[in-house]
């Protein structure tokens, strides 16, 4: 175990102190938050907000970004990880082989200042937008936008054979 450690610390890529992902128990994500911070430890969960349909109402809703996944500041050496893993909540750090690779510095920052505006991301469509599919076996035909469903999908509604139907497609295959 000794023998780990320090080769997870000789693995410096970063300056000082670096981000890494965490994994975490399923939907836990909020109590691995709460106790790691408890620990001292610097944490960052991005969260997306939502409007869901639940029980026949619209709500808006709070989800993880990453569902099962936080970030959390150490410096490899100086901060010890191995609580991480028996945190409750907490699964452990993300690792590739023997070593924990750090998340680039410029993605924790886009991540941070997208929270800071309420931690509502902005999506590229607005309800009743009208959009062209740009991909798919649908491609080139127009559509209205409807909602964002998850992190990279969205609920449109198609015109087909003289019936609006709901579709979900990837938000990236639509063009305004």
């Amino acid at each position: 175990m000794i023998r780990v450690f320090k080769n997870l610390s000789a693995d410096q890529s970063c300056d000082s102190t670096c981000w890494y992902v965490v994994a975490t128990k399923s939907r836990e994500e909020a109590t691995a938050k709460l106790n790691l911070e408890r620990q001292g430890y610097s944490v960052f969960l991005p969260q997306l907000s939502l409007r869901k349909r639940r029980k026949g109402k619209w709500e808006i809703i709070t989800e993880p970004l990453f569902p099962g996944y936080l970030f959390v500041s150490l410096e490899l050496g100086a901060d010890d990880p191995g609580p991480i893993r028996s945190t409750v909540g907490c699964i452990g750090l993300v690792r590739l082989g023997h070593t924990y690779t750090p998340v680039p510095a410029e993605l924790i920052a886009g991540l941070q200042s997208v929270a800071a505006n309420d931690g509502v991301t902005p999506s590229p469509f607005s309800s009743g937008d009208t959009v062209r599919l740009a991909s798919g076996p649908f491609a080139g035909l127009k559509a209205v936008y409807d909602m964002a469903k998850g992190v990279d999908r969205a609920l449109i509604l198609l015109e087909l054979l003289g019936k609006v139907q709901r579709l979900t497609v990837e938000i990236n295959s639509l063009q305004k």
